[in-house]
């Protein structure tokens, strides 16, 4: 992933099992992006009202409109 995910931003989750399930659900990173792992390093991050962290390879930043 090019781009590292920040606490606060929004994502959603795609091509993962997840993602059938929550179809469209937008999540909010409660923790910014860290790697975890010695011999297989994941990125990963905790995301609001989800159980564990989640693979950052399977979310995309979602870029909602600024208000004013």
């Amino acid at each position: 992933m090019s781009i590292e995910l920040k606490k606060g931003d929004n994502v959603v989750m795609h091509t993962c099992m997840e993602a059938k399930h929550y179809n469209g659900k937008m999540w909010t990173c409660r923790t910014d992006q860290f790697t975890q792992g010695d011999t297989y390093k994941q990125e990963l991050v905790f995301l609001k009202g989800f159980s564990g962290s989640f693979a950052c390879e399977f979310l995309q930043i979602v870029q909602l409109p600024e208000e004013g």
